[in-house]
């Protein structure tokens, strides 16, 4: 008898640091190259910080708020206990990175690229992946208001102990998706869960939204 086919873990790297050097939020600009940096406490608010390179860098306890950082490329960066009513970062591309301890409003990284990223113990509002493309991420003890990964390409992605209120894929690719580790809401176009894994438990709490989108009654026999 053939194997049963298993759901793929995400292959997560950790961020590689390196020796890091304490330095000045103010010194971040836009277009600029920045590597083996440590800010701490730092203030970037209403920043316009586009093209901004981050390479083997820490922030801890960033405030963001109305910052612009579309088509950023962080690298090898770990942020942690940032404060972020809005993180706006559209198309930009996210490798190895690690978000922890966080508190997010809303994240925008609509048509942004993901590779080897993780989001651990946050609050997470609005979480924007619309055309986005993910491989290999992982969210793990995060609290998620809304998710959206409508129109995106998403590999192996996991959730472990998390929560959402609104979960939206319409029209999403998804390949090796594991869902067991979310607590789901609502799911919004459940068209779009093709390729993802739910457990039976959760097959059974979804059903009555699997039969609305079918156009199925569910009735007990008369």
């Amino acid at each position: 008898m053939a194997p049963r086919p298993t759901t793929r873990p995400p292959r997560i790297d950790a961020p590689d640091l390196g020796v890091l050097i304490d330095a000045d939020g103010d010194e971040l600009l836009a277009h600029e190259t920045f590597e083996n940096n440590r800010y701490t406490n730092i203030e970037l608010s209403q920043r316009d910080l586009t093209g901004i390179i981050l390479s083997q860098c820490a922030l801890s306890a960033p405030i963001v708020a109305g910052s612009d950082l579309t088509s950023a490329r962080l690298r090898d960066t770990l942020f942690e206990r940032m404060q972020a009513p809005n993180l706006f970062a559209p198309r930009s591309s996210l490798h190895r990175v690690r978000i922890q301890d966080s508190r997010i409003g809303a994240m925008d990284l609509f048509d942004a690229d993901l590779r080897s990223v993780s989001v651990t113990d946050s609050k997470l509002g609005l979480v924007n992946l619309r055309a986005a493309t993910g491989r290999d991420v992982l969210f793990r003890g995060c609290i998620i208001d809304e998710l959206d990964m409508g129109g995106g390409t998403f590999t192996r992605v996991a959730f472990e102990d998390c929560s959402v209120g609104v979960l939206d894929v319409d029209r999403a690719s998804l390949d090796q998706v594991d869902l067991r580790g979310l607590r789901i809401g609502t799911i919004r176009k459940p068209g779009g869960m093709k390729g993802a894994t739910i457990s039976a438990h959760q097959a059974v709490e979804l059903a009555g939204q699997f039969a609305a989108h079918l156009g199925l009654r569910i009735e007990d026999p008369a």
